[in-house]
């Protein structure tokens, strides 16, 4: 058995999914983590992995987390095999099964920030009427 430990960024929202006559969810997670290098023309490598997660893990998953957020996800290596024209199967790629996932963002610093930035904001302070605003060319 081959254990994964993979730490990235969300590509997008958490989906929870079910199959056809089976109750239990699921949601498939990719995530994108950039290489502690760069190619030979000084850019930015970054490479994607997909994270399988089910039941209360993946129904966690789906309520706390968001595109952007960091999470490490610990499980097993999963082959994705498919069959080709001929019904031979071929190995069309892997994901992790993840067994348990740690979310990595920081939830109350990103609200401490957004409430700063909300404190900034005059709401008594009258807004600006339509006759006050430049015309549109």
């Amino acid at each position: 058995m081959l254990k994964i430990n993979v730490i990235g960024n969300l590509t997008a929202d958490v989906e929870l999914r079910t199959k056809k006559g089976d109750d239990i969810p699921y949601a498939i997670m990719r995530l994108a983590s950039d290489r502690r290098y760069r190619s030979k023309d000084g850019d930015k490598l970054t490479d994607f992995v997909s994270v399988k997660v089910r039941g209360n893990l993946a129904e966690r998953c789906a309520q706390y987390l968001v595109k952007g957020d960091r999470i490490a996800a610990f499980g097993d290596f999963e082959t994705i095999t498919t069959p080709d024209e001929n019904g031979n199967m071929r190995q069309n790629g892997f994901l992790i099964k993840a067994s348990d996932v740690e979310f990595l963002t920081n939830k109350k610093r990103e609200e401490a920030e957004l409430q700063e930035l909300l404190d900034t904001i005059d709401l008594d302070e009258e807004a600006p009427q339509a006759e006050d605003l430049p015309e549109a060319a």
